[in-house]
């Protein structure tokens, strides 16, 4: 073997394709998932920093704590496995929905399309009214243009 082998079977191949129709249907949903998602994604933040805030004083898992810090230490991380497991629920349902989150704190979600004949992202941002925008597979939120009316 003279060089790497590509492992890859098949080009990328979404589980569903949508409609522009399809996808704007689902929007309601998405941006329920969404709502529900922001008291969680704020609290998680708050977790993650409670934590680094108490290992950076107590150290790394916290050795030199205090019995009475130590539970309170326990109970963050706890709490924080216990957010990031309800946000993981979340994420799983937005995937049964067919669509990609590409960034959760921004509300970027991408459906599979198909847009001028090819295999496409109908690109959503939360706070737009509908989906307005298209990208390549490759393209990225930096490549997005404007679906032709």
């Amino acid at each position: 073997m003279d060089g790497p082998v590509d492992l890859r079977i098949q080009a990328y191949t979404p589980a569903r394709i949508f409609s522009l129709e399809e996808a704007n249907a689902l929007l309601p949903s998405v941006s329920e998932i969404f709502r529900r998602m922001d008291p969680k994604l704020v609290r998680l933040r708050e977790l993650q920093d409670l934590i680094e805030d108490s290992e950076a004083y107590w150290g790394s898992k916290g050795e030199t704590m205090p019995p009475n810090e130590r539970v309170a230490y326990a109970r963050l991380l706890d709490e924080l496995h216990d957010a990031r497991a309800s946000l993981d629920t979340d994420m799983n349902e937005l995937a049964i929905l067919g669509c990609e989150v590409k960034d959760v704190n921004s509300g970027l979600v991408d459906f599979p399309g198909i847009v001028e004949g090819h295999l496409s992202y109908l690109c959503w941002q939360r706070g737009e009214t509908s989906i307005a925008n298209w990208h390549t597979l490759e393209g990225g939120f930096a490549g997005r243009r404007p679906l032709k009316a």
